[in-house]
């Protein structure tokens, strides 16, 4: 009934896909910063961001105080999901997608308006061996279709086992893989299209061929028209990952989890980006004198030059918020642009969006939050979150803020 009466009202409000941002801060996560400028969206694409900006008839918003920035963007994340369509059951599943299980009508999305997550990379959990396609969608819509912003990022691979023996999931793994190579080689030969005949389009042309449906996701990736987003728990994960990219072709994302610290210089050697998790701190027993030692997860993928975006989570305290992740980089030794870029620019180029999302400049979609505060302060409200030009929250008219705050101020 909320999120129903949220879309209400926030529909009145919304309608607009040109809109003059005008006297506020703005940080671009581009290139330098302006103190106090303006930011331009022209048919939901940001058209102009300098220090004076003129419109004529268009939308203003006058963000005296405030912060301007390019929304947040999370790299990974199973939360939106309808539990009872999950597939993690079934140990593979490259047939499957986000779509038929993302539920609009969550509270999770109108939480990542309120937290200014305005890009979302939703995958499949992590429990499935070979699970399915993922989707790219932002927090706001009536239909999985209209909230889309990519259909099709990569699919879900995990190297780290749910249970029993890593050796034995990892065989299994490979062969899975093999078995769909053979199948793929069989229907190259096996095709009626002819080399000459093809489009280039790989997913007409596997159709064209006679690939069934269910193995056409498993052949793209096999391709290479699909990434991997490979899941590693551990430093070995992650080297197994590289050895099946490499024996079979793929293009691969690394998801990390903080027990992959060991690898972070091979990682950096290799020049492999990845995802980190929202943990960033683990605590470990020094095996020879007992005693606790502290990791620092980030800091240490930073200082061996891994080039990383960092996602959230409901899991751990301050884990749910893009600004505290940066904020905590900052803490840990990054530099304030580094930090912001790790929640904007860099997942967006992870997850293959970074051409549209991720920065303020032009040519970029219009997806900009306005802060009440610098979003490291500790201090940052969402004031209002805009999606192609189109305001599609308002604090003030937040209801659940409402119930709390009085009014949500």
């Amino acid at each position: 009934m909320i999120r129903v009466l949220a879309l209400i009202l926030v529909t009145s409000i919304a309608g607009a896909q040109d809109l003059l941002v005008k006297n506020a801060r703005v940080i671009t996560c581009a290139g330098s910063d302006l103190k106090i400028g303006c930011v331009l969206i022209k048919g939901g694409k940001i058209a102009e961001v300098g220090e004076k900006v003129e419109a004529a008839g268009v939308p203003v918003i006058d963000g005296r105080g405030k912060v301007v920035m390019p929304g947040f963007v999370l790299p990974h994340t199973s939360a939106g999901l309808d539990g009872r369509n999950q597939n993690e059951m079934v140990p593979v599943t490259p047939y499957v997608s986000v779509l038929d299980a993302i539920d609009p009508s969550l509270p999770f999305f109108e939480d990542c308006l309120r937290d200014g997550n305005l890009s979302i990379c939703v995958m499949p959990g992590n429990r499935t061996m070979i699970a399915g396609m993922g989707r790219v969608v932002r927090p706001w819509g009536a239909t999985v279709e209209s909230m889309t912003v990519a259909a099709e990022p990569g699919l879900k691979i995990s190297v780290a086992p749910t249970s029993g023996n890593r050796a034995a999931w990892i065989a299994k793994l490979r062969a899975e893989l093999e078995k769909g190579r053979r199948a793929l080689e069989k229907q190259e030969l096996e095709g009626k299209v002819g080399d000459n005949e093809r489009t280039g389009n790989i997913a007409l042309d596997l159709e064209a061929m006679g690939a069934k449906k269910r193995q056409l996701a498993l052949f793209r990736l096999l391709k290479g028209d699909l990434r991997a987003h490979v899941v590693c728990q551990t430093a070995g994960d992650v080297l197994q990952a590289q050895k099946l990219a490499a024996e079979f072709k793929l293009k691969t994302l690394l998801v990390c989890g903080p027990n992959t610290w060991r690898a972070a210089k091979h990682l950096a050697k290799e020049k492999i980006p990845v995802v980190l998790s929202s943990t960033m701190v683990i605590r470990e027993t020094d095996t020879e004198t007992g005693e606790e030692i502290e990791r620092i997860i980030p800091k240490i993928f930073h200082d061996a030059g891994v080039k990383f975006a960092i996602t959230t989570s409901t899991g751990n305290l301050g884990g749910r918020y893009a600004w505290y992740q940066a904020a905590c980089l900052v803490r840990y030794g990054m530099s304030r642009e580094d930090a912001l870029a790790a929640v904007t620019r860099i997942p967006a180029e992870l997850i293959g969006i970074g051409a549209r999302k991720g920065s303020i400049e032009p040519g970029k979609d219009g997806d900009v939050l306005i802060l009440t505060d610098d979003p490291l302060s500790g201090r940052a409200w969402v004031e209002q979150a805009v999606i192609g030009g189109e305001v599609v929250y308002e604090r003030s008219r937040a209801p659940r803020l409402a119930e709390v705050f009085g009014g949500g101020k």
